[in-house]
């Protein structure tokens, strides 16, 4: 990553802050880091208008003090480090699967009650796209092994909410796991059931339902528990389904 331009005019909603990581709600739409379409209006470019001179000082080698990412569409938890400690000791935990994560989807069908495990091998594959390519993941016998536990919330007669905790951390995985069990994103523009591939489109910007709702990790200051509230976007697209659960308020 170049290092990236603050820009003060972006809107951030912070969920924790302390002298060594900030956890923000990253909207949907925004993308998390700087890129070709994107060089000044990412969610680091807005947390280092704010932040800077600790998160320039992470230098490259550290991201700046980006943790982790998360798809454009997908709102909710992104943390940043503040200081170099902080961040080689939280990092490890993301490499080592440790992080406590928990997102918030709103899949298409309605999904019998209860808890279950979904363990599905991905293998991510670049296909043609609008924009010349894409990055995404297809099960895959030889693929990396990735789990995510699941357990319905709520369910409507079209749609379900589903607490979903990644156990590994593979591009797309509650994506693929969730279509591939036949209860795809509501809004997803690139998985259907099945897991099958959608033909590229432009419709990138439809409301995804798929929140990043609670990050938790350690570091010298103590326990970091962040909880972001779902966005006014993944709030309407719930409602539209018919879902309505005390988690979304």
């Amino acid at each position: 990553m170049a290092q990236p331009k603050p820009n003060d005019r972006l809107r951030l909603d912070i969920v924790h802050e302390d002298a060594f990581v900030v956890v923000a709600n990253k909207a949907p739409g925004m993308v998390t880091e700087p890129g070709t379409s994107h060089r000044d209006d990412s969610l680091i470019n807005g947390l280092v208008a704010r932040y800077g001179g600790k998160m320039l000082r992470l230098g490259e080698r550290r991201d700046y003090g980006l943790l982790h990412r998360l798809d454009r569409q997908t709102s909710g938890c992104v943390a940043c480090a503040l200081d170099p400690d902080g961040y080689d000791l939280i990092r490890a935990q993301f490499e080592a699967r440790t992080v406590s994560k928990r997102y918030l989807a709103v899949v298409k069908g309605r999904m019998r009650a209860g808890a279950q495990s979904i363990e599905l091998a991905l293998e991510e594959r670049r296909v043609p796209s609008d924009e010349g390519s894409r990055l995404v993941s297809v099960p895959s016998r030889t693929g990396r092994p990735a789990i995510t536990d699941l357990e319905v919330l709520a369910t409507s007669g079209s749609h379900t909410l589903v607490s979903c905790e990644p156990r590994t951390g593979r591009l797309h995985q509650i994506r693929v796991h969730m279509a591939h069990l036949g209860f795809p994103v509501a809004g997803d523009p690139i998985y259907a059931a099945g897991a099958r591939l959608l033909p590229s489109g432009k419709s990138e910007e439809r409301a995804l339902g798929l929140h990043a709702w609670t990050l938790g990790f350690t570091h010298a200051g103590g326990r970091v528990d962040a909880t972001a509230r779902p966005s006014r976007k993944f709030l309407e697209l719930a409602a539209d389904a018919g879902l309505a659960h005390d988690a979304l308020r």
